[in-house]
């Protein structure tokens, strides 16, 4: 059986798929995926690409603002870590949430969530 579960932590709250399974004849539950403050499945699947968008439009944006730099100010430290840094890292968790869209959209398609 699959279901999502609330997670409190502090003062947020979370959501994960889980799966209910025994070991030994006793109830363990094992976490599938993390959908972080999405409170259903079907919300991350509508939310999810919008957020994608998002960041990939953010770094873009900072990666043409580097770009417009004058070259020899390009290595200077402030600028590579208020353009180039930001966009490195607005990419990276675009690719890290496209890899869990992938995923949730591979449960979906599977029955399991």
């Amino acid at each position: 059986m699959t279901f999502v579960r609330r997670k409190k932590v502090k003062r947020y709250e979370y959501y994960q798929v889980v799966q209910c399974h025994r070991v030994d004849g006793k109830p363990r539950q094992r976490v599938i995926m993390h959908l972080g403050k999405e409170p259903t499945v079907d919300a991350a699947l509508e939310n999810w690409p919008k957020e994608i968008k998002y960041l990939r439009r953010r770094a873009k944006k900072h990666r043409d603002d580097y770009e417009k730099v004058p070259e020899e100010y390009k290595n200077e430290r402030y600028f590579k870590e208020k353009f180039k840094d930001v966009a490195d890292s607005a990419e990276m968790q675009a690719d890290a949430l496209q890899a869990r869209l992938n995923k949730l959209r591979n449960l979906r398609n599977n029955g399991v969530a």
